[in-house]
C-alpha cells in the first residue's frame, strides 16, 4: 500500500488570489513520481490557529505531510510557531541555524532573519549538506518556503526520503 501525503499550503497571499500557488502542482507531481499518494491540500491564511488545527489534523492523517509558505524574517511568519502549538513544543533557537543565518547574511543581519533559527523543540534538520539553510521536520511535517524556486531546489535535496520500494 503506498504512503499518503498531504499538502498545507499557508498565505494569506494565495488566498487573497495576489499569488498563483504554483508549489501544490509541483509537489503533486515529484511525490506521484516517487509513488506517494497526495490525498490533500489545504489552502490557509498566516495564522497560528489555523496552522496548529491544520498541521495537528494533517500529521494524524498522513504518512508525510509538506508544508509551504509561511517561513522567513517577516512578522506574518508564523509557520514555526504553528506548528509548534500543533505538536505542544515550545519555540527554540536552533544554533546551527543560527551560526547559518549570520554567516549567510553577515553584515546584513537584522533580528527578523535570527528569527528563522527559532524552531519548534525536537525539530530534525534534513538535507543541510551543501544547503545554507536545512528542510526543518517536526514527526512527519516537512517545512518548506513559500518561493517555488527555493521550495524545488530543498525537496531536490530530500526528495529519496519519500520514494515507495517498489
Amino acid at each position: 500500500m503506498s504512503k499518503t501525503a498531504g499538502i498545507i499550503v499557508i498565505g494569506n497571499e494565495i488566498l487573497s488570489g495576489k499569488t498563483k500557488d504554483e508549489n501544490s502542482p509541483y509537489l503533486i507531481r515529484e511525490l506521484r513520481d516517487l509513488g506517494v499518494n497526495v490525498r490533500k491540500i489545504s489552502i490557509i491564511p498566516d495564522e497560528l490557529r489555523f496552522i496548529a488545527d491544520e498541521v495537528r489534523t494533517f500529521s494524524t492523517s498522513y504518512d508525510y505531510v509538506f508544508t509551504t509558505g509561511g517561513v522567513g524574517p517577516t512578522h506574518d511568519d508564523l509557520t514555526m510557531e504553528g506548528i509548534s502549538h500543533a505538536f505542544g513544543r515550545r519555540m527554540h533557537r536552533h544554533p546551527e541555524l543560527e551560526a547559518s543565518i549570520r554567516h549567510f547574511y553577515s553584515r546584513e543581519l537584522i533580528d527578523g532573519n535570527l528569527r528563522m533559527a527559532d524552531i519548534p523543540e525536537g525539530a530534525r534538520l534534513v538535507g543541510g549538506k551543501g544547503m545554507w539553510f536545512p528542510v526543518v521536520a517536526v514527526e512527519n511535517v516537512y517545512i518548506f518556503p513559500g518561493v517555488p524556486e527555493i521550495l524545488q531546489k530543498k525537496f531536490e535535496r530530500i526528495k529519496e526520503t519519500f520514494r515507495e520500494a517498489p
